[in-house]
């Protein structure tokens, strides 16, 4: 009986957030202090976040698989001593460096395996010629994975128990588990700029068909993790199956669960679409929409007053991250404040702003790369959207596009006040609309927003004597009195926002004298190997049983 080879799967390792000879300071392995409030300082949700992908891939091939996540350097070459017959690294452009660092070691300490790289830095041209790989994935990893190990192709998709953790916010040290569910891959609409579009051929790839099927995954993960909040990743148009859409809305409804879905991916034109009182019954909480630009408006928008969907979103409780797209070829040192102008306009909750990035697989990429305008000067690892631009722009250098992305931040936050606050307003509108509402879910939801409120209003105390400018403050108390017209004055509020303002002052502190670069934790996880039980570093910390699978999750 042949013997079933044994696979590594692992993220790059860490430092994350620093510069060295690997990385840079830019790419820090969180979501919202990175991208999303990234000049909003200790306002920022600080979230530790798990390789989703490999784990999916885990759980999905019958071989015994190990996860090891964000790994020390040290560590990893620790892991390699135990004889894997193959190692899939996954990695992103920035961190070119450290995938090929990782591939030198793998050859050094244990040369018979054979190492596959995966992840959205595979679509850099070439790649087999830089790294020293022996297989490399560009797409869905499932798929690849098996027909490498001579499974079969069809397969029953099968989700692991993983989530993120918020684990700090104005000081406060937390512990909040939110799942993550990867409900499919990819979109259809192509938008020349967009990488995970084109990574996946401009096709949407379903792992749960139906709406039946994502519902009674939510109830599973409830189930075993106690998970009522789930982040949607990787379906980067959720929307776009109305069918799968409309049947989720009628699990959750006739159900009577009150699942959050915090963070899920729409283009416009998909979510104007739906009513929004149907998204709130299905518990949608926030859409992270692709605005781009007043100056060019791409299909997705076009016809679009984006404006009043997101004011009417609000109404219901939904929040909105919208994204803006800076330098674009059309902007001009003239209207781009306009541009910035036009997307604070829209009072998000949340803001990206991301510099046209010529991501390889691309079609942006490769008419610069005809064009002769990609500027192979600047280091691999500094080619993203957050720092420079790295082509020939007629109007901006890299330095000069650096610095309009930061003020864009901090205009957006000193204009619109910490997404925080922005949250708290949206669900103290939110109760007015969702608890005069026929619906019964919805009745129930708007009492569940107001269990909240007394917590808020210590929030909001302390918010308004920690934002830094006069301004900010009197923003924060509108929301303030808006709270207290809905639930009046609350006892003890004062006390308790007392103490959040100690935290957050102690937080900013010390935050202003060292770093406020948050490390991800190593985690080792196993599946296929009938073990049910977590392994750490320092023993055995938690459980994760599963009907499913074997697994077992650790933390070092």
């Amino acid at each position: 009986m042949n013997t079933p080879p044994r696979i590594l799967l692992t993220s790059i390792f860490k430092p994350c957030g620093v510069d060295d000879m690997y990385g840079r300071k830019e790419n820090i392995a969180e979501l919202f202090h990175n991208q999303l409030t990234l000049a909003q300082g200790i306002f920022s949700i600080r979230q530790r976040f798990p390789s989703l992908g490999l784990h999916v891939i885990a759980a999905n091939i019958n071989a015994p698989t190990t996860i090891l996540d964000w790994p020390t350097l040290n560590r990893f070459k620790k892991e390699l001593e135990k004889g894997y017959d193959w190692i899939g690294i996954s990695f992103i452009q920035p961190n070119f460096n450290k995938a090929r660092k990782m591939v030198e070691v793998i050859r050094e300490i244990s040369p018979k395996s054979r190492v596959i790289l995966g992840g959205f830095g595979t679509a850099i041209d070439g790649i087999e010629n830089y790294i020293d790989a022996d297989e490399v994935c560009k797409g869905e990893g499932i798929r690849f994975m098996k027909n490498l190990l001579g499974e079969p192709q069809e397969f029953t998709f099968k989700h692991p128990i993983v989530g993120s953790r918020v684990i700090r916010l104005m000081g406060v040290p937390l512990d909040m588990y939110q799942a993550m569910l990867a409900t499919g891959l990819g979109c259809t609409y192509g938008c020349e700029f967009c990488s995970t579009s084109h990574y996946f051929k401009c096709v949407h790839i379903p792992f749960m068909r139906t709406g039946r099927e994502i519902f009674n995954e939510m109830v599973r993960q409830e189930t075993l993790s106690g998970a009522a909040n789930f982040s949607l990743v990787g379906d980067e148009n959720f929307l776009c199956d109305r069918e799968r859409i409309l049947e989720l809305h009628k699990y959750m409804k006739e159900s009577g669960k009150l699942y959050t879905i915090s963070i899920a991916f729409a283009s416009a034109d998909l979510l104007n679409k739906y009513d929004p009182d149907m998204l709130a019954e299905m518990g949608d909480a926030t859409y992270w929409i692709g605005a781009e630009s007043k100056f060019r408006i791409f299909p997705k928008n076009k016809g679009i007053d984006m404006a009043a969907l997101v004011k009417e979103l609000n109404r219901w409780g939904i929040k909105t991250i919208i994204s803006m797209i800076l330098c674009l070829e059309c902007h001009t040192q003239e209207n781009i404040q306009e541009d910035i102008d036009y997307l604070i306009s829209l009072k998000p909750t949340y803001s990206q702003f991301g510099l046209l990035s010529p991501a390889y697989g691309t079609p942006l990429w490769r008419r610069m790369e005809r064009e002769k305008r990609i500027l192979y000067w600047i280091p691999i690892e500094d080619r993203h959207a957050l720092k420079y631009t790295w082509f020939q722009h007629p109007h901006f250098t890299p330095y000069q596009a650096e610095k309009i992305q930061k003020e864009a931040y901090i205009k957006e936050y000193h204009s619109l006040g910490p997404s925080l606050v922005r949250w708290i307003d949206t669900n103290v509108l939110a109760y007015s609309t969702l608890s005069r509402s026929k619906s019964i879910i919805l009745q129930r939801r708007a009492e569940m927003l107001k269990t909240q409120f007394g917590l808020y209003h210590a929030i909001l105390w302390a918010s308004e004597r920690l934002v830094p400018t006069p301004r900010m403050s009197s923003l924060v108390r509108d929301v303030q009195k808006k709270l207290e017209e809905v639930n009046g004055k609350a006892r003890w509020s004062e006390i308790k926002g007392l103490a959040l303002y100690i935290m957050g002052k102690a937080e900013e502190i010390r935050t202003s004298l060292f770093t406020d670069v948050i490390q991800p934790k190593t985690e080792l996880t196993h599946y296929n190997n009938g073990i049910n039980m977590s392994l750490s570093l320092k023993g055995i910390t938690k459980h994760f049983p599963s009907p499913r699978m074997g697994e077992g999750r650790g933390e070092g």
